[in-house]
Formats: structure tokens, C-alpha cells, sequence
């Protein structure tokens, strides 16, 4: 009798809980439309907008632009004429076209997924059609240079409470701009399931995100070191929680788990060991873990600890980013994180009326995106998945080291707008390479007539063993 009562109460409380929900929302580019999103970014700062991954959904954001319609009317007007594609039943929201030229064709470029120098055209596109408040259909990708990316490409549906995506649909655990830890644009995005919540809950505006994807096809997995290593397809799971204890202050936590690609079977239990106790299901061997034997390890683990500090000192806004993340456990206790990498960011939203400024810099200890168990360690189609810092160096190398980003943008001389990006990445002393700093600039020039962009970019520098690039490219984007 008790269970046929919890089964009622538990349905009522469903139909109550979703009977007062809204309908799902498309989302707002992510490192496509780097002007827009640089407007997004001011007005996270001063709405203090308590969200620490990318895309945006865009019902959040349109809850948040009131705010500035009239102490930042210039930036009320630019987001809202943009967002107004996203209110129509159906539209195409983003297209670009850009050729190039480049002097070498072994670089990639940052958060680009996968695109390298010497790839000498792209085009990207997205939209969406939303049959219902309960169900879109996201359509759109990236081409070039003969690779289809399908990202943009999803199905969205559920409640704004819980939102349901799948399929390309892509991901950034990061409060950062440039430089993510744990998951990004780096590479190309996992074929995947998304649940998450447009609508933030409670008054302490917490938000989560959860996602399981199929990676490609890898080689040199190996579980079991009796066993030849195999090729095959490891899972990707990635989950987010944050809440905003104070207007000023969003905390998140972030996990990120690869594992599976062999032959041998996982089970939600393994999952849920995984999950809930690394250390006996990860570090295997010695006196503090009950695995002992490392055939059983259930994969690759990342977790990460991200703040946003929204402060405005003498009505100056300006945002502090701080992640703290840890490849491993530390002397196998679950709550230590272990080759510690530190992520600092300061974003300045007006240094004057027309400019702003971003800075970044991230310090990693050893192991990052390495693993003994895949070859080719934390990648999709051989390519890092978190800070493009990772592939600067090579992709069997556990060396640690540092990166930097400094951006400077100014907007509106006459109707140009032009953008400085300077990067930077070293690292520790190898045994298997010599590396050395490398650099790398970049600037871009656009102009808008009525709602296309014109922009013309130059990247230029030297990569960590010495080899100089230079690309320029044209690009149109409406």
C-alpha cells in the first residue's frame, strides 16, 4: 500500500512541477559570432548573470537584457536586434562564409574545432524550427575543407525545467572566454544526450547540465596490459551544478568521465562507482584503493571547481574567473584533486565607452589530457578537448606548463570594429621533447553594413617546437 502512495504523491508532484513549466529555448552561438558574443559577455558582467557554461540558453538571456535597456541602452539595442531572430517560429539565425591563405598547414587554431591554418575555406551555418513550445528542430554545421561538422545540429524538446538535446550539440564547462579545462571547442563536439534547465531554479539560481555522448573511433585502448591494445568508440560524460549564493558570486562543479571503447561490458553500476568513488575505480595499485586490479579501472576522470566574481568597484564592472581542477584524486581521498590546473580570468566590459579587455592565464601540473589507457589520450578524432593549450604540445606528453590570453576589442570607430588577441603557452622541461614559448597574434578588422559583417583577420607566430605560420582570411557574416 505505501509504494502505491509514494507512486501517487510522486505523480502528482510531476504534473504539478510541469504544468507550471514553460517550453524549451534554442540556444545563442558559441565561437561563431565572436562580436555578438562579446555583447553576450557584457551583459552576463553586468546583469551578473549566474551562468558558468556556454551556449546560452536563449530564454536566460532574455529574462536578464531588461536590465540594461536603460543604463546601457547602445547594448540593449544591439542584443535585442539580434535576439530578435530567435522569437520567430523558424529562421536561419547564423551564416558566414570566409576564405583563406596560409604559409603552413600544421597549426590549429583555438577553439575552432579542429580547424587548422592551412585549411583555405569555411562555412557555417545554423537554425532552427520550433514546431511547438515543447519541441525544436536545430539544424546547421561547420564545412571545410571537405570535413561536415554537424554541431548546431539537434533535437531539443521537454520543459524549461528539464530540456532534452540530442545530437550535435556542443558544450563549454568554463566561466572563461579563451581557454576552457575540462571541455570546450577545441575539438569537434561528441554525438550526445543533453539534459539541462533554461529556466534557473530557486532563488539561489541554480542551474545543471548533464550530457553522455559516443566519441570517434580510437586507437591504443588498452584496459588490460596482458591484452593487445584495440581500436573503438569511448563514451564521454559531463556533468555541471552551479548556484549563486550571492549576487556577486556563482560557484560551479564540474565532472567530466571517458570511459568504455573496448570490448568488455559497462554497467550503471560501473557508471555509478565512477561517479561516486574514483579512487576505487580509477587508481588502481597501492595501500589506499581497493582496486587492485587495473583491468577493472572504469576510464579517464576530470573535476573541476569554477567561480565568477560579478563585482563593480566605484561603478566600474568587471568580472574575476578562478577554476580550480584536478586531473586525479590526492593520496586517494575523493574530495582532494590531484596535477592540479588553475584557470584566472579578468574581464573588463567598457575600459572605455568603445573598448574592452580580456586576460587569461592558466597554470597546469602534469598528466593533463594524457591517459595509459587511451592512446591518444583526453581527444575526439586526435584533437584535446579542453584548453587548446593541450595539443601546443605532444599528444603522448604529460609535461605540465602555462598559458595566456590577452584580448583587446574596440568597437564602433566610425563602423568598424577591430579586435587584438595575443596568446601565449610554454611548458615545464620534457624528457621526450624540446619545447619552447610559443606565440601567437591575432587581429581582425570588420565592418558592418546594415546586418552583414565584412571582416578581414590576420593570425601570425611560432608554435612551442619553432615552426612560424602565418594566415589571412576573409570572411562575410550576417
Amino acid at each position: 500500500m505505501k509504494p502505491l502512495l509514494y507512486i501517487c504523491l510522486f505523480k502528482i508532484f510531476l504534473m504539478s512541477f510541469f504544468a507550471q513549466a514553460n517550453g524549451v529555448s534554442p540556444y545563442l552561438p558559441l565561437k561563431t559570432d565572436p562580436l555578438f558574443e562579446l555583447e553576450l559577455e557584457k551583459l552576463a558582467t553586468i546583469t551578473k548573470l549566474p551562468i558558468l557554461t556556454r551556449p546560452y540558453h536563449a530564454a536566460t538571456v532574455y529574462k536578464y537584457l531588461d536590465k540594461v535597456k536603460s543604463s546601457h541602452p547602445t547594448l540593449y539595442q544591439r542584443l535585442n536586434a539580434y535576439i530578435k531572430r530567435y522569437k520567430k517560429k523558424k529562421a536561419l539565425t547564423h551564416f558566414s562564409a570566409q576564405i583563406s591563405h596560409s604559409f603552413k598547414d600544421d597549426f590549429l587554431l583555438a577553439n575552432q574545432r579542429a580547424l587548422d591554418v592551412g585549411d583555405s575555406f569555411k562555412i557555417t551555418t545554423s537554425s532552427f524550427w520550433q514546431i511547438n513550445e515543447h519541441l525544436i528542430l536545430n539544424g546547421g554545421g561547420t564545412l571545410y575543407n571537405g570535413e561536415v561538422i554537424p554541431n548546431n545540429s539537434y533535437i531539443s524538446f521537454g520543459w524549461d525545467v528539464l530540456q532534452v538535446d540530442i545530437g550535435y550539440r556542443e558544450h563549454w564547462l568554463s566561466p572563461t572566454q579563451e581557454g576552457a579545462l575540462l571541455l570546450s571547442t577545441q575539438a569537434k563536439p561528441a554525438l550526445n544526450v543533453t539534459v539541462s534547465n533554461p529556466e534557473l531554479l530557486t532563488d539561489w539560481n541554480i542551474k545543471y547540465e548533464m550530457s553522455v555522448g559516443v566519441l570517434e573511433r580510437q586507437s591504443g585502448i588498452q584496459f588490460d596490459t596482458k591484452r593487445a591494445p584495440v581500436s573503438g568508440k569511448p563514451a564521454l560524460m559531463s556533468m555541471h551544478l552551479s548556484f549563486q549564493p550571492f549576487d556577486w558570486w556563482t560557484i560551479g562543479f564540474n565532472r567530466t568521465l571517458m570511459f568504455a571503447g573496448d570490448d568488455n561490458d559497462i554497467s550503471i553500476k560501473d557508471i555509478w562507482n565512477g561517479i561516486t568513488d574514483p579512487v576505487n575505480s580509477d587508481n588502481c595499485g597501492g595501500s589506499g584503493t581497493e582496486l587492485q586490479d587495473c583491468s577493472k579501472e572504469f576510464g579517464n576522470q576530470q573535476a573541476s571547481i569554477s567561480n565568477k566574481f560579478d563585482i563593480a568597484p566605484f561603478d566600474f564592472p568587471l568580472s574575476l574567473t578562478w577554476e580550480y581542477a584536478g586531473e586525479d584524486t590526492k593520496e586517494y581521498q575523493n574530495y582532494q584533486l590531484g596535477n592540479i590546473a588553475q584557470n584566472f580570468g579578468l574581464f573588463v566590459p567598457y575600459l572605455t565607452t568603445n573598448t574592452s579587455m580580456n586576460f587569461e592565464y592558466t597554470k597546469f601540473h602534469s598528466a593533463w589530457y594524457v591517459h595509459h589507457i587511451y592512446d591518444e589520450g583526453y581527444s575526439n578524432d586526435k584533437v584535446k578537448m579542453g584548453h587548446w593549450w593541450g595539443n601546443l604540445k605532444a599528444s603522448d606528453d604529460g609535461v605540465g606548463g602555462s598559458a595566456m590570453s590577452m584580448r583587446f576589442d574596440w568597437q564602433n570607430i566610425g563602423s568598424y570594429q577591430l579586435s587584438m588577441l595575443y596568446r601565449s603557452a610554454e611548458f615545464n622541461p620534457s624528457t621526450i621533447y624540446q619545447y619552447q614559448r610559443s606565440h601567437e597574434v591575432e587581429i581582425s578588422i570588420a565592418k558592418a553594413i546594415k546586418s552583414i559583417f565584412f571582416e578581414v583577420k590576420l593570425n601570425l607566430g611560432e608554435d612551442a617546437i619553432g615552426d612560424q605560420f602565418l594566415r589571412s582570411s576573409f570572411k562575410i557574416r550576417w
